[in-house]
């Protein structure tokens, strides 16, 4: 092999690593965003659901 070929090689390896590093960041992106949204969901019907801990529950999830 000549030395471009090995170039353009290890260049085309170097971009395939990239390109799944990428997705490798969008979906654990995705992942995070996922559980936060199921964290808000899971509170927001629990607070729907009981008026027991409507205090407890607000002062847990949505203290400022």
């Amino acid at each position: 092999m000549t030395k471009a070929k090995k170039k353009l090689t290890k260049q085309k390896k170097t971009l395939q690593q990239f390109h799944q590093s990428h997705q490798d960041f969008i979906m654990a992106l995705l992942i995070v965003s996922l559980l936060i949204n199921l964290f808000v969901l899971v509170g927001w019907v629990t607070l729907q659901v009981t008026d027991i801990y409507d205090e407890q529950v607000k002062s847990f999830l949505f203290s400022r």
